[in-house]
């Protein structure tokens, strides 16, 4: 005697060999169908994980924005260095700053040297998170 759960299986699977007889196809042939389903799956899953990444707040203390090297890192350790000079600076982002007072604020900000340069210098405040800007908005021709 089969179980309720094993009749089940065992009756969607007659069904699904049903479907399978129905297409015309040969196993090679559904078998490749189901290779394409899968690999069109995948990269639209990759493709909504990336838009997701793009448009998440990111912990600043998860990483940082990535940085390139500045119009100074080339004079970094010869006689030309000055203060006030850096080696790498990322782009403006987005950042959440939360300031001592308990107040939270969003505005744009940088990295330099991996430190964090905001606008607001008067309040002392720690960026909490980032996120890159969106894309700007461009309007659509009907």
């Amino acid at each position: 005697m089969l179980s309720k759960k094993t009749w089940e299986k065992l009756y969607g699977a007659l069904w699904k060999l049903k479907d399978y007889e129905d297409t015309g196809l040969s196993p090679e042939e559904v078998e490749s169908v189901n290779d394409f389903e899968k690999s069109q799956t995948y990269r639209a899953i990759a493709e909504l994980q990336e838009e997701r990444e793009k448009h998440r707040w990111i912990p600043a203390t998860e990483r940082l924005p990535e940085e390139h090297d500045s119009i100074f890192a080339r004079l970094n350790g010869t006689e030309k260095w000055r203060n006030g000079m850096f080696k790498r600076r990322s782009d403006n982002v987005l950042v959440t700053v939360k300031y001592e007072d308990g107040t939270v604020h969003t505005e744009q900000a940088h990295t330099t040297d991996g430190v964090w340069k905001t606008d607001y210098k008067v309040k002392e405040g720690k960026v909490v998170a980032w996120m890159p800007f969106p894309e700007p908005y461009k309007e659509e021709n009907y």
